[in-house]
């Protein structure tokens, strides 16, 4: 991931800040209580009055008195709570609302206030409750609806908080901060296309609204349109120049053009707007580190640290991140174990160091290295659904599928999304246990029968169990529905293994020249010429294929057959066995090895790669009929 995708990343799923008790006021004189009228009205007018021009200290004393002249009086109760709130004495805030709601338990004003506290107290569980009965009391109150949904996000609710602002604004369709977080919410949803429409509608109904030009950069700047990110930053400054967000991601746009030394300066204006924005200068830190200045690197990461001590390990984790997007995989490597290191030292140790580290071991091919910091990362966080993930990835690479599923679905069971059961599947259906990952596939196509990844999941384990029917129909496009590269590449595979090599090569060319990177058709395209008799053609499609990712399993297992019709056996030794190892789950390789030793007279070993097929692929009827016959010449 590059630095700009982790910085994205990181602004857009942080929710929208829960209000701060605001620091005391100056002290001022308080009117005193034997000068305080007796009125129930004028006190009320006073205290409210106070609030009005922001000085709540001062509200506090008639608000007070208020109170204990109208016990019963509601207003005057939600009106001293805010007072109380507003200078800086929470504690009794909270103690006057308690009472309140003991006492007045269907007032919505009193629970939306309570709610309101709970927030500055970071206690997300009690925000939630407040609004969700308030909303109840007043179900018509849009903008109770928009506090419900800012605290579910907040709380990582986030299919909640979409439905709480769809709630706010179909009650009051000129909120503007509902719509503007119901834009973010989606794309923290992966719902990309819904959320540039919202905020673009936002956009149309506040054109000098700078949080919607901001978060619409954002979105933008994922799908990498650097160029609508950039000018939808500069829009967010225009509408508000103090926008210390919008200027630090347009010194992201300019980092990720190669242009440090104006991401240096735009990540000091962000600094400059907002001083304690830690991420800014953690960024200007990383783009002194590249103009060479490390002095000034040093200092901004250490301010980075000093304003969030709590992250400690936080700007190694990144450098290893930025490491691992240069491929500087060796420091990587030293800047997550320095990271590990730091979590240790504080207590607080987080998980993105050992996957970073993780995936630094993966890159340099250090697998049981890679597979030993999961183990412990797992052992550290067992209750972390991406470190059981993660742990799994690394375990499925060492080809243990039976570890990697036993993580996957420890996995599932703490986090039962669409991943991660997908991710079950798979690793099921490359160890050839059809039985338990087609019920996971067809029980995510139950829930959404267009789901792209369980219906090419799914016809790749039908195409391996050799169901060609099923898949077939799985495959193929309803009239009218557009053609997906993806499955049209699987259906030129099944029309190649069920030899249809009159639709297939068509088909598949198609696909290969629409989409280069879909190398598994490529590679069967380049099988179906072997078959077809050009050997020269075949051995080209099938380098091409193994120059751009030279562990492609089928491309090595065709291009095994192409080098041994070509009578090159040493050469298609060495392509059937690279198959093998790449794909441990596979039965073919060794199929294909095992009738090129029995050819060349090497029987013991032609029996034991027979032996692995069968015991790889069962049903491989033609490994064990070679096998029964190979059985009588070597015992």
């Amino acid at each position: 991931m590059t630095k700009t995708g982790v910085l994205i990343l990181q602004l857009l799923t942080a929710q929208a800040p829960a209000p701060e008790a605001p620091p005391p006021e100056k002290p001022a004189s308080a009117p005193r209580a034997d000068k305080l009228p007796d009125d129930p009205d004028a006190l009320y007018k006073l205290g409210t009055a106070f609030l009005s021009q922001n000085q709540a200290r001062r509200a506090v004393a008639p608000l007070t008195k208020l109170v204990g002249l109208t016990p019963d009086g509601v207003p005057a109760k939600v009106a001293l709570a805010r007072a109380l709130r507003l200078s800086g004495d929470v504690p009794k805030a909270k103690a006057v609302l308690d009472a309140a709601l003991a006492a007045f338990p269907e007032e919505a004003t009193l629970r939306s206030e309570r709610g309101l506290l709970a927030r500055i107290q970071d206690d997300t569980d009690e925000a939630i409750t407040q609004y969700s009965v308030a909303t109840e009391l007043a179900p018509k109150d849009a903008e109770l609806r928009f506090n419900l949904g800012e605290v579910l996000q907040r709380a990582n609710r986030t299919d909640d908080a979409i439905e709480a602002y769809r709630e706010a604004l179909k009650l009051d369709g000129a909120l503007q901060v509902a719509r503007v977080n119901l834009g973010k919410a989606l794309a923290e949803k992966g719902l990309t296309a819904e959320a540039k429409e919202t905020l673009r509608e936002a956009i149309r109904q506040k054109d000098n609204d700078a949080e919607a030009h901001y978060n619409l950069g954002v979105v933008l700047m994922r799908e990498n349109d650097v160029t609508g990110a950039f000018a939808e930053y500069q829009a967010a400054l225009k509408a508000d120049p103090k926008h210390a967000r919008a200027q630090n991601n347009l010194g992201v746009v300019l980092d990720g053009q190669g242009n440090a030394r104006k991401a240096a300066e735009a990540f000091q204006k962000a600094i400059a707007l907002d001083p304690k924005y830690a991420e800014a200068h953690f960024n200007l830190g990383l783009a002194c580190f590249q103009l060479g200045e490390n002095a000034r690197a040093t200092k901004a990461f250490e301010k980075a640290l000093l304003l969030e001590p709590r992250r400690a390990s936080g700007p190694y984790t990144q450098l290893g991140q930025l490491y691992l997007a240069q491929g500087k995989k060796t420091q990587a490597v030293s800047a997550f174990q320095k990271a590990i290191e730091k979590s240790a030292d504080d207590g607080k140790k987080t998980t993105e160091a050992y996957q970073g580290l993780a995936r630094a071991y993966l890159e340099l091919g250090k697998v049981d290295d890679a597979v030993a910091t999961l183990k412990t990362a797992v052992e550290t966080f067992p209750d972390e659904p991406g470190v059981r993930t993660g742990y799994g990835d690394a375990l499925k690479a060492k080809g243990d599928l039976d570890g990697a599923i036993a993580q996957y679905s420890a996995c599932v069971k703490l986090q039962p999304t669409v991943e991660n059961r997908l991710m079950l599947a798979e690793a099921y259906a490359k160890k050839h246990v059809g039985a338990q990952a087609r019920p996971l596939y067809e029980a995510v196509l139950q829930e959404d029968p267009k789901h792209r990844a369980a219906k090419l999941g799914l016809a790749d384990l039908l195409l391996a169990m050799g169901d060609y029917a099923a898949a077939e129909k799985l495959l193929t496009p309803a009239q009218g529905e557009e053609a997906d590269t993806a499955a049209l590449a699987r259906l030129g595979i099944l029309h190649s293994r069920r030899g249809r090599p009159e639709l297939a090569v068509p088909e598949l060319e198609a696909v290969v020249a629409k989409d280069p990177a879909q190398l598994e058709a490529r590679a069967e395209l380049g099988f179906l010429y072997l078959r077809g008799g050009d050997e020269t053609k075949a051995l080209q499609v099938l380098s091409d294929v193994l120059a751009v990712e030279p562990r492609n399993s089928l491309g090595l297992l065709y291009l095994g057959h192409t080098l041994y019709r070509q009578g090159k056996l040493p050469e298609a030794e060495k392509a059937f066995r690279g198959s093998a190892q790449v794909d441990t789950s596979a039965g073919e390789p060794h199929f294909a090895l095992a009738q090129l030793l029995e050819a060349t007279n090497r029987k013991p070993e032609a029996k034991k790669e027979y032996e692995a097929a069968v015991k790889l692929q069962p049903d491989h009827a033609d490994a064990k009929s070679a096998l029964k016959k190979l059985a009588v010449d070597v015992p």
